[in-house]
């Protein structure tokens, strides 16, 4: 991938609906190329899917970030029981005091407490750290 790619991802992660010319516009390409690299990137798996989010009841979406630490570290073994909650949108294997972080999206402070107590039975866990978001930016 290489910084169009990169930008086009940004934008649609942005506005999944935003139009192919204004992409276009905003990182210097045309259009077709946008459209092109895009197919590209669905392609290869890279896209996998576009996505709605709506609000409950005009409520906003309750958003956190999990950080584990296990001892020892299998992510493989993980994985399964990771993958089976459907609110965490995504992940990361790091390096450090912290092996995983998650990222969690739900309808209520409710279904995220629910989450916590998911992640607390995986097996070797030494530390789970959650941090709810106050505030989304765009930097």
């Amino acid at each position: 991938m290489d910084k169009f790619d990169q930008q086009i991802i940004s934008r649609l992660q942005q506005n999944a609906r935003a139009s192919l010319a204004a992409i276009g516009r905003d990182i210097g390409l045309s259009r077709s190329a946008v459209a092109e690299r895009i197919q590209r990137l669905e392609a290869r798996g890279i896209i996998q899917g576009y996505t709605l989010k709506l609000a409950e009841n005009g409520r906003q979406a309750v958003q956190a970030y999990f950080q584990l630490s296990f001892s020892p570290f299998k992510l493989d073994e993980l994985l399964p029981a990771i993958q089976a909650i459907p609110e965490l949108r995504s992940g990361h294997a790091l390096s450090g005091e912290v092996d995983l972080i998650l990222f969690a999206e739900t309808d209520s402070m409710e279904r995220l407490n629910q989450i916590r107590r998911e992640l607390e039975q995986l097996p070797d866990l030494k530390r789970l750290l959650t941090c709810p978001v106050l505030q989304s930016i765009s930097p």
